[in-house]
């Protein structure tokens, strides 16, 4: 917490020291900063990052990396800002961040008279999640180096929580004729089913220093408060076997509690910047 609220002083320290400067253009006439009615796109910088740190060895990988510096917000794998310029000190911020995550576990278990046959379980991780949201965006710098700030909503379809699995290759009959599964005892088959929803409002401030007329690398500080719901379906099976030969299927309907929650996913980004 302490070292989040040493980088936010420090940025914001920065942004608003700067000098205004709203038109600046190289040698060649080109303009660097952006100006009205232009549009930009930033993307997450941190792989740029990763080859910057490992370049010193061309073509060598020296296990430096910068995913464990910055954070993606929301923890997306693919997150893109776009920005509609209205002035050179003012834009329009709009930003999507897609989650998706699957992870496959097997675990076997033998079985049979030489132990010759396989009991596969499969449990499979899941995370899934688009976030939408919009603000807007106020800067100020001197020369090549701007600060902005700003505030956005935003929108969460999907749960960021991981939801567990299970697959088995025989069905809980089988597994129990077998041995392998006990008569009267449910097997788990994990979450069948869910859904999730989040709103959020926060606010943002940052530099960012333009390596080339329009193109700009940046960092910013994202702080914010959300509210969640969400709905779970869980299922297990049970086969009896005996007096009555019988299998029953339960299906368990969880509404998670509301969570509301002040900085949730906060968090230091850093992006490349393409104004056109």
């Amino acid at each position: 917490m302490k070292k989040r609220i040493l980088v936010l002083a420090a940025i914001f320290g920065a942004s608003a020291s700067f000098a205004q400067v709203t038109s600046l253009k190289n040698k060649k006439g080109f303009e660097i900063l952006p100006q009205a009615g232009d549009y930009a796109i930033a993307v997450d910088a941190t792989p740029i990052l990763n080859f910057g740190l490992n370049v010193v060895k061309m073509g060598a990988n020296t296990g430096d990396l910068a995913g464990g510096t910055f954070n993606s917000p929301d923890g997306a794998n693919l997150t893109v800002w776009g920005k509609y310029f209205t002035s050179s000190t003012q834009a329009y911020r709009a930003t999507v961040g897609i989650n998706t995550m699957t992870t496959t576990t097997e675990s076997i278990t033998l079985y049979g008279a030489d132990n010759d046959e396989e009991y596969i379980t499969t449990q499979k991780d899941k995370m899934n999640f688009i976030t939408l949201g919009g603000g807007m965006e106020w800067r100020r710098g001197h020369n090549r180096l701007q600060g902005f700030y700003g505030a956005m909503a935003n929108i969460r379809i999907g749960s960021p929580t991981t939801l567990t699995s299970f697959e088995y290759n025989l069905d809980i009959e089988e597994a129990v004729e077998e041995g392998v599964e006990t008569s009267g005892v449910a097997r788990n088959l994990g979450v069948s089913k869910s859904s999730s929803f989040g709103i959020g409002l926060g606010g943002f401030v940052g530099v960012e220093y333009f390596v080339l007329p329009k193109i700009s690398i940046g960092g910013e500080f994202t702080w914010g408060l959300s509210l969640d719901r969400a709905r779970l379906e869980t299922t297990t099976e049970t086969y009896t076997s005996a007096p009555v030969d019988e299998e029953v299927t339960t299906i368990t309907k969880q509404a998670v509690p509301n969570s509301f929650s002040l900085a949730n996913g906060a968090s230091v980004n850093v992006m490349a910047i393409f104004h056109f």
